[in-house]
């Protein structure tokens, strides 16, 4: 009953059932209209798209499955992966003689490596774009708080250009951090906005901007107990509550669902401080193998599986949702398809040749580069996708490991070596979860028959390279995996792991796409 409360006002929350509610009340709506108006006809808003840790050591050893990203031939230290959202909310187009002052993002306790710009048009990406490294705010003994000349020490803040942006559009920052060597690394990342707009103002979001609507009208109508009874279920729902128990898990298996697991990770630990999860992100195959090797203790295996593909006998399935993934390519491809070839993709049958050694098979002329294409290990449950969700056959299973000048087929044992690969290789085509391809510059996903690879085309059945994840314990586990598995499908951490290239089985329960959601018949 009360799940079933929290499901329904949850829905009240994203806007899509405050129609009915503002009938009702259709005086405080204007008068949360005008409040919202008050604050300033320019308007920026940010938020949060994602905050994920790279390259963390625990005792000084990366875990298993964690993001491996190297900037100009370094590695990264105690990074992050930092996406945020900025969206021009006011009523008016905004010119740069509105900024009083630039807008700047500060990250306390990190030093920024690099951004990006992504989702702009083209004028405004070429306005915000770094040259080299980001204008940033020197951090050296008296550099001041002004904007600085790039490259004038190592800096926790951005500094952006002036720029125009239109009304309700938006555009993301993808921002690498690195510890900044203070020692202050453990410590939580604050992410703080600065600047000053003439008639305006800027203003940190907890989500889309385009929410804000809803959420004003909700402070308007908070004195209604009904609704407030809603709220309180629905919010009490989403906290991360988890049951916890002592001693380590293991969890191994699938390279494309290790980043997922270690975000469920992290969080479980964080609310049970004597529980270990212990990530060793091989394949699918191998982690069934490990699971059956070592009966004894809390063990789960991460398979990623295909509609059709038998259940392994003896153990207990659970699964968890459904992965999206990408056929990516260089962006040299263009050289030889033009660029169209990022908004009508390749065909079944074409991707077919290719990863079977035909080639691209480029009509006339020499191709501007050799192709290769890049294909996971035996026993990759990506590659078992792959084979039979787009390609209707097997690959070749004798292949050469990738190196310089490796022409037809050769084979990487992990998602992140085939995305180094194809980033440093024109002509490389291969396949990777659809979320793992930023800061790889030189990396574009492909779209298949024209559709392209996100959430929604999986949900409406438009887009079939996908797969279930399927995590295997021994029969009638319960303690600390049970445990870890509650936590995992729970309401809170399925709205925390909502678009991250991954369908949680609460985003699959209505998907038109029967075959996807969690339970289907195999």
């Amino acid at each position: 009953m009360f799940e079933t409360i929290a499901d329904f006002f949850g829905g009240l929350s994203d806007g899509q059932m405050w129609a009915a509610t503002l009938t009702a009340v259709v005086s405080s709506g204007f008068a949360a209209s005008w409040l919202n108006r008050y604050q300033g006809w320019r308007r920026i808003s940010w938020s949060e798209v994602y905050n994920g840790p790279i390259n963390k050591h625990i005792n000084s050893r990366p875990p298993h499955g964690m993001w491996q990203i190297h900037w100009e031939g370094r590695q990264i230290s105690e990074g992050s992966l930092i996406i945020l959202e900025v969206r021009n909310s006011g009523v008016q187009t905004l010119e740069p003689e509105h900024f009083a002052t630039p807008l700047v993002f500060t990250f306390t306790g990190k030093k920024v490596v690099h951004f990006k710009v992504r989702d702009a048009n083209e004028p405004l990406e070429a306005a915000l774009r770094p040259a080299q490294r980001p204008r940033l705010v020197s951090d050296a003994p008296g550099g001041g708080h002004g904007p600085q000349a790039a490259g004038r020490g190592p800096s926790d803040t951005i500094v952006l250009p002036l720029f125009t942006l239109n009304r309700r559009e938006y555009f993301r920052l993808l921002v690498l951090l690195e510890d900044d060597g203070t020692g202050n690394s453990p410590k939580p990342l604050k992410i703080t906005s600065g600047g000053t707009l003439k008639g305006g103002r800027i203003k940190r979001t907890a989500g889309r901007a385009r929410r804000r609507w809803a959420t004003a009208v909700a402070v308007a109508l908070v004195a209604a107990t009904s609704l407030g009874a809603g709220m309180y279920a629905n919010a009490r729902s989403l906290r991360l509550d988890a049951t916890c128990s002592q001693g380590t898990l293991t969890l191994a298996g699938s390279t494309a669902f290790s980043p997922v697991a270690h975000q469920v990770k992290e969080r479980y630990e964080e609310r049970c401080p004597d529980a270990t999860v212990v990530l060793e992100a091989t394949n699918s195959g191998e982690g069934v193998d490990r699971l059956r090797r070592y009966p004894t203790g809390a063990r789960i295996a991460m398979v990623d599986t295909v509609p059709g593909q038998e259940p392994e006998e003896g153990l207990d399935a659970h699964h968890a949702g459904v992965i999206v993934y990408a056929v990516v390519a260089h962006r040299a491809l263009e050289d030889d398809l033009g660029e169209e070839v990022w908004d009508e993709g390749l065909s079944h049958d074409r991707l077919r040749r290719v990863f079977t050694g035909g080639g691209l098979g480029q009509d006339g002329g020499r191709p501007a580069h050799p192709s290769v294409a890049v294909v996971r290990a035996d026993g990759s449950g990506t590659r078992n996708a792959f084979e039979k969700r787009v390609l209707g056959a097997k690959s070749p299973r004798r292949t050469a490991p990738c190196g310089t000048g490796s022409t037809g087929v050769c084979s990487v044992t992990s998602t992140m070596e085939l995305l180094r690969y194809v980033n440093r290789t024109p002509g490389a085509i291969g396949y990777a979860e659809a979320d793992a391809l930023p800061f790889f510059p030189n990396v574009r996903s492909v779209p298949i028959d024209s559709n392209t690879p996100t959430g929604e085309n999986v949900l409406n059945g438009d887009y079939d390279f996908w797969a279930r994840e399927v995590l295997y314990t021994r029969q009638g586990a319960t303690g600390l995996a049970g445990n870890f598995l509650d936590f995992l499908s729970s309401r809170g951490m399925s709205k925390v792991l909502e678009g991250r290239g991954f369908l949680t089985c609460r985003e699959l329960e209505d998907a038109r796409n029967t075959e996807a959601r969690c339970g289907a018949a195999r």
